[in-house]
């Protein structure tokens, strides 16, 4: 397939999103192994927040900057880079003697994660047809919920197969490698392996232009209005899942249970991402969408963190949460795409997009953990969520007034 084909590749985008697939599961890891990974290294259920939350940090600060250096590197090379750079960290976290090794180890794991969900939207835009870019987007917003979800039910059973939670960080190394070789050898000479940034000459030259483009795609108002609802809603979403194992032993159920109930919700959202795919294919606006995930997650917080409710009515509140949330990463995804400035400035756009993405989860899990610590239970948390809600909402109105057709 060449870009002059204008048909899709579906087989390769295929790929590209079994790549992010992959990587979501470094996220997945995390939840079912925190109960025997904290008492394993002793350490308390603030610190267990930035285990969830550190992962993200360099995308707070250089999600855009990262896109730019994507681009000008080639964003083939850029995945392929971050997935082996996963891999290591993964491996070298297995031998974490104790918290601060492990931190390390996560903060490294999500440079590599940040490089790949940013080249790989690039990637995507030139596999895919304009025809088929929502569809292909819509497939691409599963990468999160369908890598977690599956890493989540899979843990329990790898951590009695590999020996505890060492062992389930050296087996999702060993698949990041696999997946990196594979991506390697399916794409090497197709038009994904072209360049498309223009070359400069020169230190200052290339810093200069990485700076104007840096300007040219902030100055613009979609992918800032897309960051910010996109960060209001990982937020919202990382907060609730990552915690949910833990909240559910301290109900009693078992670790195994507590991990099926978990990936269930999480599953639960790739269908809204899919859905959200198909909605904006037949024509719905973006920003409606946006909103009404926002909105729903905010609300039905109310009832997930309601103690006199029942359990039934609790969980059905997640689901809730989860399917009609999975309608905004999409959205938001596509947006990227849709709203940059040029097509050569999609990359930033993404790294824009997925930095406000970042500091969501950065925030989410210590402020929802540090305000249940102080309050002693997690019934203040739905504060946190309505404040997120509402930024997404209000991010959403605003891109109404300037979103354009793709």
């Amino acid at each position: 397939m060449t870009e002059n084909d204008q048909r899709t590749d579906w087989p390769r985008v295929c790929l590209l999103v079994a790549a992010g697939m992959v990587a979501a599961c470094q996220i997945g890891k995390v939840p079912p192994a925190l109960p025997v990974l904290r008492l394993d290294l002793g350490i308390g259920l603030v610190t267990a927040g930035w285990v969830l939350g550190l992962f993200n940090l360099l995308g707070v600060v250089a999600g855009s900057v990262t896109g730019a250096i994507a681009a000008l590197i080639g964003e083939r090379r850029a995945a392929l880079g971050g997935l082996w750079l996963v891999a290591l960290a993964g491996a070298l976290g297995a031998a974490a003697p104790g918290e601060s090794w492990l931190l390390v180890s996560r903060f490294a794991e999500g440079v590599g994660f940040l490089v790949v969900v940013i080249a790989i939207p690039a990637l995507l835009a030139r596999a895919a047809a304009p025809g088929d870019l929502k569809l292909a987007f819509g497939l691409w917003g599963a990468y999160m919920p369908v890598g977690t979800a599956t890493m989540i039910l899979a843990a329990p059973l790898l951590m009695e197969i590999a020996g505890g939670w060492r062992g389930l960080w050296l087996a999702n190394a060993a698949l990041m490698a696999a997946i990196a070789v594979t991506l390697e050898r399916a794409t090497a000479g197709t038009v994904l392996a072209a360049p498309v940034a223009q070359p400069r000459h020169g230190g200052r030259a290339i810093a200069a232009g990485i700076l104007g483009d840096l300007r040219r795609t902030v100055a613009a108002p979609g992918p800032l209005l897309l960051a910010i609802a996109f960060g209001s809603y990982t937020l919202q979403y990382l907060a609730l899942t990552g915690f949910m194992p833990t909240i559910f032993v301290e109900q009693d159920f078992a670790p195994a249970a507590a991990a099926q109930l978990t990936a269930l919700v999480v599953l639960v959202n790739a269908f809204g991402n899919f859905a959200g795919g198909t909605l904006l294919h037949h024509g719905l606006a973006r920003w409606m969408l946006m909103a009404t995930a926002s909105a729903t997650m905010a609300v039905s917080t109310l009832l997930i963190y309601a103690a006199n409710a029942g359990f039934a009515w609790r969980y059905a509140a997640c689901l809730a949460f989860s399917f009609v949330g999975g309608l905004l990463p999409t959205s938001a995804l596509g947006g990227a795409a849709a709203l940059a400035p040029e097509r050569r400035l999609i990359p930033i756009a993404n790294g824009l997009v997925v930095q406000g993405s970042n500091i969501g989860q950065v925030i989410g899990p210590p402020a929802v953990a540090a305000l249940a610590a102080w309050a002693g239970g997690w019934q203040m948390s739905p504060l946190i969520f309505i404040a997120a809600g509402s930024v997404g909402v209000a991010a959403a109105v605003l891109l109404r007034r300037i979103e354009r057709a793709p």
